[in-house]
């Protein structure tokens, strides 16, 4: 019988080494597969912004689209668990929230900690501008002070993008657009949906330059309501009060629309102040920003 050499015997022993160390390895790496295809991604949502992220109009006060958005994809992913922080105060403009972004210390610490943003802002300075302005006496005037609104706008969005991008360099930012709340009143005063159109257009802009940076848009979904057809669009602007062609009474009736409780003939807004969206049109917001995020999230695309 041969015999077997201590040099043969060092050999069996760092073959049996190797694969040893092999099966340990394997059984490492089907292992960690498990765990990541077991165990839920956590993805942080922080939203910040004025009443539309607050969720104002929200039957359930649960805080609209920001809840509504958590619950679809935890139901619709296995594989992501997602926590929200709710930072939406409502009446805040542009320059207000990025007030709080920059000294907020819980809101800093949420942004940086964000794996996905949502911001939705414009509104208000829009609402400002429009009360200021609204009722001036001819179109010439009207064009020229949006015009330098707009110049201001664009500066204050600008600067608070600049913010949250400084907090968090890499999080996907998703930001809404307006909408105009009272088209299905209002839809011959064309100052206010000409207004907004400036407004989104100037929001679009800015985050276009920004990287990873994206506008929903919601105003023709939001404003018309479920007035989505040509024909129905046509027959509303048939049935609506008339006012002047330099505005004269709108802003008066407008003032009046947003104070009185009848029941809201644009089936996604409030019935309690016709304005902000119903639980239907925070289900909207919902969906569109799903979509978005599907398009420009790896782990929703897993």
């Amino acid at each position: 019988m041969a015999k077997v050499t201590k040099k043969h015997r060092l050999r069996s022993f760092f073959i049996g080494l190797i694969g040893t160390v092999i099966v340990i390895l394997g059984i490492l790496v089907i292992y960690n597969h498990f765990q990541k295809t077991s165990r839920p991604q956590t993805i942080k949502l922080t939203a910040v912004g004025d009443s539309l992220t607050q969720g104002v109009g929200d039957p359930k006060g649960k805080g609209g689209y920001v809840n509504l958005i958590r619950k679809k994809v935890n139901h619709q992913k296995s594989n992501v668990t997602m926590t929200t922080a709710n930072f939406g105060i409502s009446g805040e403009t542009t320059n207000q929230i990025n007030h709080r972004v920059v000294t907020s210390k819980r809101l800093k610490r949420n942004l940086r900690q964000a794996d996905m943003i949502t911001v939705t802002t414009g509104g208000n300075d829009l609402i400002q501008f429009l009360k200021a302005n609204i009722s001036l006496g001819n179109n010439q005037g009207l064009k020229d002070h949006l015009d330098s609104y707009c110049v201001t706008y664009q500066k204050r969005v600008s600067r608070l993008f600049r913010s949250i991008r400084y907090l968090n360099h890499s999080a996907p930012v998703f930001v809404f657009g307006i909408y105009n709340p009272v088209y299905v009143y209002f839809p011959q005063v064309s100052f206010i949906g000409t207004a907004i159109a400036h407004n989104n257009r100037i929001t679009q802009q800015v985050i276009d330059r920004q990287k990873n940076m994206y506008f929903i848009p919601i105003d023709k979904k939001m404003s018309d309501g479920q007035y989505q057809t040509a024909s129905a669009r046509k027959r509303l602007r048939q049935r609506a009060v008339i006012h002047d062609g330099n505005n004269q009474g709108a802003n008066a009736g407008i003032e009046g629309l947003l104070s009185n409780s009848k029941a809201e003939p644009n089936e996604y807004l409030s019935n309690t102040d016709h304005f902000h969206p119903n639980e239907t049109g925070y289900q909207i917001m919902t969906d569109l920003l799903y979509r978005d995020m599907i398009k420009h999230t790896n782990w929703l695309k897993e």
